[in-house]
């Protein structure tokens, strides 16, 4: 049975309760709380073709420089500047992507257009590249079974192998850190997705790219090819 208290405690109590309230003001029983409302998370919309269709096409513009398609490369990054400066800002815009990032990528491709029509053949497959970059960042804002950051897999192995082309080690060397630190971000959903076994290999691929002197050109060049080819298989966990 409870101990009933005396009415000196209960004096004391009230005094204090008085003093914590103060004049005027609503006692502690009686006083109405105000809890702002939690901000609902914002539901991710599908992810539009428009801006799967720039990716793609930028990747496209890789393999027609890779191959010396000036033709080819010239009218696939006309396509890819008119979507992102039409059709797929639009779609950005209306899906809350900032306009910062709107910007950027019409700024890349149009860009990439520029110097399709008379640069060298590995600054255009840079350019196209550089496009791929902004990809990560932007599939973000919409709903995808894959995870945004293996595009930023892709974009490194692709930059270390253009990088090397170009003889540019210091630029090779950026893209090799650049792997090796996002990989680790994306090793637990690839594992939690049941790919265990394309993780250990992405694993020594990354391993192997550390180990690489970046002036090893032909060994950079063929191990970043093998990455991208590795980076197809982690995408398939997710897509079955």
């Amino acid at each position: 049975m409870p101990r009933r208290r005396t009415p000196v405690v209960l004096l004391l109590l009230t005094g204090a309760i008085v003093s914590l309230v103060g004049p005027g003001r609503a006692s502690p029983r009686t006083r109405t709380l105000h809890v702002p409302h939690a901000r609902a998370a914002p539901i991710k919309t599908q992810l539009p073709d428009v801006l799967t269709d720039v990716e793609s096409g930028a990747e496209d513009i890789v393999d027609y420089a890779l191959a010396g398609d000036r033709s080819s490369a010239t009218s696939a990054a006309a396509e890819v500047k008119a979507s992102a400066n039409g059709p797929a800002a639009t779609a950005l815009t209306a899906s809350g992507v900032p306009a910062r990032k709107v910007r950027e990528l019409e700024g890349r491709t149009n860009r990439l257009a520029r110097v399709a029509r008379n640069g060298p053949f590995v600054q255009i497959a840079l350019a196209a590249n550089g496009v791929s970059q902004l990809m990560p960042d932007l599939y973000a804002h919409f709903r995808n079974r894959v995870p945004p950051l293996i595009l930023a897999l892709d974009y490194f192995d692709r930059e270390a192998q253009l990088r090397s082309l170009a003889r540019q080690s210091v630029k090779v060397t950026v893209a090799v850190e650049g792997l090796r630190a996002t990989w680790p971000r994306v090793r637990p959903k690839v594992r939690a997705a049941g790919g265990g076994e394309e993780a250990a290999a992405f694993d020594r691929h990354v391993r192997t790219m550390a180990g690489l002197r970046s002036g090893a050109a032909k060994k950079v060049q063929a191990e970043a090819i093998r990455g991208l080819e590795l980076v197809d298989e982690l995408e398939r966990v997710f897509t079955g």
